[in-house]
């Protein structure tokens, strides 16, 4: 059967327990302490699952993603707009724009923001190559 690239598999798991290392800060120093108390317990039960032996798990990949939607909304009712008028005959470029205003506290959970996607992004991507590894067995079982 031929090896799914081992080594590529391997340097996969290790940068993806890397960003859950990265991911493990960002959910202790940003997210947490910006959040309701209500809604503190999911992101500190995640935080539990981003060890090495519980990482790929799907629960694990189905936490992160119910706390990105978390933070997503968060962020959204945290977050203004706002419609600047500048119609100065100095002005070049159009009579308008929108500003977005946030405060700190939702500054800090968009910082985080990326790190959650980066971090799905790669387990969601462990789990496509093992399922493709299931597969090209069964593949290979037929023959």
């Amino acid at each position: 059967m031929p090896d799914l690239h081992f080594d590529l598999l391997v340097q996969h798991l290790a940068e993806t327990i890397a960003a859950a290392r990265i991911a493990d800060t960002a959910i202790e120093t940003d997210i947490v302490p910006n959040l309701s108390h209500l809604q503190r317990c999911h992101p500190k039960d995640v935080r539990k699952l981003l060890t090495p032996d519980r990482l790929f798990a799907e629960r694990t990949l189905v936490d992160v993603e119910v706390l990105i939607e978390t933070v997503e909304r968060t962020i959204l009712k945290g977050t203004t707009y706002e419609t600047v008028h500048d119609t100065s005959p100095e002005n070049v470029s159009a009579a308008y724009w929108t500003r977005t205003e946030r405060d700190s506290q939702t500054k800090d959970l968009y910082r985080a923001l990326p790190v959650l996607h980066d971090l799905r992004e790669r387990l969601q991507a462990i789990h496509d190559l093992l399922v493709a590894r299931r597969v090209l067995e069964q593949l290979n079982a037929e023959i």
